[in-house]
């Protein structure tokens, strides 16, 4: 593997961070470092869990009373809160359930025997346990984390001996429970609720609050405060439920909100992560009152979520983590507070409602053909909601709420269908509400122009060409100094994402994981595993390790046309500015061809002989190489031409990490080709990529020159000229362009105008 620039969290970067820190944050750090402090020695002492906390944390009108676990159970049956309307009208929702989503039953049913017999699934794996489980050990590894005080547990040195963080947080977040309290309202099976009630029990009673890795980070007790809820909620009507166990419940809920509201990573990681938290603490809040400190938590909680608005968002829609992954966390958080919030008489700011309505709006545009979504940087399997077991990198369920919520029938179309998570969040009547909608299609093609995604798409079936082009910035919040920052964004700017006829051809490797063997934990972030171009074996950003990066790349959308069946974009970045052999600024256009092909122009500007490679990650399939073009699975052709001589190497489930993987689920990985075409190049140079169809006929694509000059790509009856600039000599052939890319069409032995990217066009 080739090396990439790295500097390491030494004490001088220490220094430049602190000093780069504003006044608030500063002070924010100080106090919450003094405060655990206390909070670490008061754990020492055994002080956090103590045994009365339960009756110190109620208010004092049920506190006072002689029998206050009585006068809990009585004040929940006359309880005011409400929960979400497909619950708090549960008959209705249970027939139309069993009467709609048969399937959806059949599955919350076998999911719910699954977790009766203590069987979990998450990250590709399959994890059995006995009659109790170790809630502390890696499921992979079987290696315990520490019972230790939650700041002391060493979540963020990387691989450190036990095994990935995050497949014991995900097991932790409890989301299996959702099925089995779902299982006790349809099938009316008593072992599903006693379930919930022994699995939440015996992870309090091995995970005292603030102790080991279950409260490591803030977000995990917001996930599994949310999972609880439901679970809480949807078994309330259980007989066999007692006071005792109410009181457990209560007490388990209060812990976490007394927990997340003194923890709050309003500086660590404060996207998805606080809002995650935030809408916990919210949601707690609201639905808690019995608590004294359920009006600060529902305060803060309202606070955090609409003050951290503008830094959630791009204006476009897109989560400026510039992950897909987590957008859809960051979404499904403010949808779940604000629907809570409406639910109790208590409306979210306008602002509120429309980010969510744009963020929804993005998801849609982004779809795939499959109806999935991109694979764009860092993820794991935890979904905010999660009722319905779709396919991992399916949120399609997000449009089905959001045509009922909106009026949306576009988003009805991208949904194609009613799921299950917009019955039990908005309730039965939702569902006529859905089936009055008319259905219109979206918009074939968007430049998001905050985000710096570009999608070109021919139509809206499961057939259709779609490209997804990323001209944006790796996240928000990374710098461009040398000062140490964190991201879910990858150094993956340009990369382009490619599918023909309803099938992936061009894919994003994902991600494999967070804490692992160090070579497969940064290359699924790192420039050289994306479809675009790596200079002098260096990353687009300074990689320093796991989510670290400085030095952050500025990206440019420079121009695009979505009109009309040829949509083409052009992008740059200057990540590529600090090279030892001098500057490159790497400028990419692309151009989709209605006639079944897509030419991608890569512009290096720089001077001086430099490294170049470019990468092209296909899906699993067979990839054939030749000697200037490949053949991938009797789907498309690629074929390469360069200002430089540029030598194909192809990898697939090789040794290393970049000999050909992809990362379909964290900790899953699948043998695909990739294709690298590396050598040196004097700069400046232009390297063109024509991908084409191979059904219902194989394009023929040939340079009319030896080295360079214009492109002739032709069909069985047609064939078309593309004159590329600083590409050989057009004007030998009379063909004259000042564009970046000009085509021309053949025509009864003449060759006419059709269309250019960028510039004018002089003939």
């Amino acid at each position: 593997m080739t090396t990439t620039r790295r500097r390491p969290l030494d004490a001088a970067n220490r220094v430049r961070k602190l000093r780069a820190m504003s006044v608030g944050e500063l002070w924010t750090r100080i106090h919450y470092g003094t405060y655990c402090r206390l909070e670490r020695a008061r754990h020492a002492r055994g002080a956090l869990a103590r045994p009365d906390r339960l009756r110190r944390a109620i208010v004092p009108a049920l506190a006072r009373s002689d029998d206050w676990k009585a006068a809990l159970m009585r004040s929940r049956q006359r309880r005011t809160a409400r929960f979400f309307p497909g619950v708090e009208q549960l008959e209705h929702t249970r027939a139309l359930f069993i009467e709609r989503f048969p399937a959806e039953h059949r599955c919350t049913s076998d999911e719910a025997d699954r977790a009766v017999r203590r069987e979990f699934s998450f990250f590709g794996g399959t994890f059995q346990y006995g009659d109790r489980v170790d809630w502390h050990a890696d499921p992979v590894t079987g290696v315990q984390w520490p019972k230790v005080y939650h700041r002391d547990v060493p979540i963020h040195g990387g691989d450190v001996g036990f095994g990935d963080v995050k497949h014991v947080w995900e097991l932790g977040r409890h989301q299996f429970l959702i099925d089995l309290a779902k299982g006790w309202v349809v099938d009316r099976d008593p072992r599903y609720s006693l379930a919930t009630r022994d699995l939440v029990a015996d992870w309090r009673a091995q995970n005292p609050v603030g102790t080991g890795v279950g409260w490591s980070c803030s977000l995990e007790p917001a996930f599994r405060a949310l999972s609880w809820l439901w679970a809480y909620f949807l078994t309330l009507d259980d007989p066999a439920s007692d006071i005792d166990d109410h009181a457990q419940w209560l007490e388990g809920f209060y812990d976490h909100a007394w927990f997340i509201h003194r923890h709050l990573e309003h500086y660590t990681s404060p996207f998805n992560h606080l809002a995650g938290e935030a809408c916990a603490l919210y949601c707690l809040g609201v639905l808690f009152p019995e608590f004294h400190e359920a009006p600060r938590w529902r305060a803060r909680g309202r606070h955090v979520l609409e003050s951290g608005l503008p830094k959630q968002f791009h204006a476009d829609g897109g989560s400026v983590e510039q992950s897909t992954f987590y957008h859809h966390a960051t979404t499904g958080f403010y949808l779940l507070a604000a629907l809570l919030g409406r639910a109790n008489g208590e409306e979210f700011s306008g602002s509120v409602w429309s980010a969510v309505e744009r963020a929804i709006e993005f998801s849609a545009l982004m779809q795939q053909p499959d109806g999935t979504t991109p694979r764009i940087g860092g993820a794991d399997d935890g979904k905010p909601i999660r009722l319905d077991h779709r396919p991992l990198w399916d949120f399609r369920p997000y449009q089905s709420v959001g045509a009922v919520l909106f009026g949306r029938s576009d988003f009805k179309a991208a949904a194609e269908g009613f799921f299950e998570d917009a019955l039990w969040l908005l309730g039965p009547d939702a569902v006529a509400r859905f089936e009055e909608l008319e259905t219109r299609p979206p918009s074939l093609s968007r430049a998001f122009e905050s985000s710096g995604y570009v999608v070109i798409r021919n139509r809206w079936r499961a057939d259709a060409d779609y490209l997804c082009f990323d001209c944006g910035e790796q996240a928000a919040g990374l710098r461009r100094d040398a000062i140490a920052s964190a991201a879910h964004g990858h150094a993956d700017c340009l990369s382009i994402i490619v599918w023909r006829r309803g099938r992936p051809v061009l894919v994003d490797p994902g991600l494999y994981c967070y804490n692992g063997e160090k070579a497969w934990q940064d290359h699924f972030r790192e420039t050289a595993a994306h479809n675009t171009v790596r200079i002098d074996g260096r990353d687009q950003a300074t990689h320093i390790n796991k989510m670290n990066w400085s030095d952050a790349y500025t990206a440019t959308l420079q121009g695009r046309n979505l009109q009309g069946p040829n949509g083409w974009a052009i992008g740059s970045h200057d990540g590529y500015r600090s090279l030892s052999r001098g500057p490159v600024l790497h400028r990419r256009a692309i151009w989709v061809r209605e006639r079944g092909y897509i030419v991608v122009c890569d512009v290096l500007e720089g001077a001086g002989s430099h490294d170049v490679e470019l990468t092209f990650q296909f899906a699993p399939g067979r990839l054939l190489l030749a000697d200037t073009h490949t053949s991938f699975d009797e789907t498309a052709d690629l074929y390469w031409f360069a200002g430089a001589q540029l030598t194909p190497r192809m990898h697939a489930g090789g040794a290393t990490p970049d000999a050909g993987w992809i990362a379909p689920s964290l900790g899953v990985k699948t043998a695909a080709p990739r294709l690298v075409l590396a050598g040196s190049a004097a700069l400046p140079v232009t390297i063109v990529t024509v991908l084409t169809d191979v059904v219902p006929q194989r394009l023929t694509v040939a340079c009319a020159d030896t080295h360079a000059g214009p492109i002739r790509i032709a069909g069985h009856d047609w064939a078309d000229w593309i004159v590329v600039q600083g590409f050989g000599d057009g004007a030998a052939h009379g063909l004259e362009s000042h564009a970046l890319l000009a085509a021309w069409r053949e025509e009864r032995g003449r060759l006419l105008p059709d269309g250019h990217v960028g510039g004018s066009r002089l003939q």
